[in-house]
């Protein structure tokens, strides 16, 4: 099973002026055999029990500093996947193994975000068939 990798991109002048959800735009590598919403705050990623999904944050701005805080919501809290931090200092991205044992349905979840010190948060799912 092929691990899926998220890139989160952010406009983190406009979050930091607005709203997260109306300044973050997401794609995941599996193109168009399942994910929905690319591009969106609000990307639906097609996966299946036991796959692995590594999650990344890029702003569009090299000069804002933007990092994955945490993760919580639906998916966390039913243990359907927990991701944790991993990777270097220089190459860091989140990781986790989708663990529902069989189970299948949308799970939604939040991504903290810090962006430039202060946290914001935005909701995509993860769509496990």
């Amino acid at each position: 099973m092929k691990t899926i990798d998220v890139l989160i991109v952010v406009d983190a002048l406009g979050s930091l002026a607005g709203k997260l959800q109306d300044n973050v735009y997401l794609v995941d590598t599996n193109k168009h055999i399942g994910s929905g919403h690319e591009g969106q705050a609000e990307l639906r990623t097609a996966c299946s029990d036991g796959q692995l999904i590594r999650w990344r944050v890029e702003p569009i701005s090299p000069s804002n500093d933007v990092t994955i805080s945490r993760f919580t919501g639906k998916m966390v809290e039913q243990k359907v996947c927990t991701p944790k931090r991993e990777g270097s200092p220089d190459d860091e991205y989140w990781e986790g193994r989708v663990e529902t044992q069989g189970s299948v349905g949308n799970y939604q979840y939040s991504v903290v975000l810090s962006i430039d010190g202060r946290e914001q948060s935005f909701d995509p799912f993860l769509v496990v068939t």
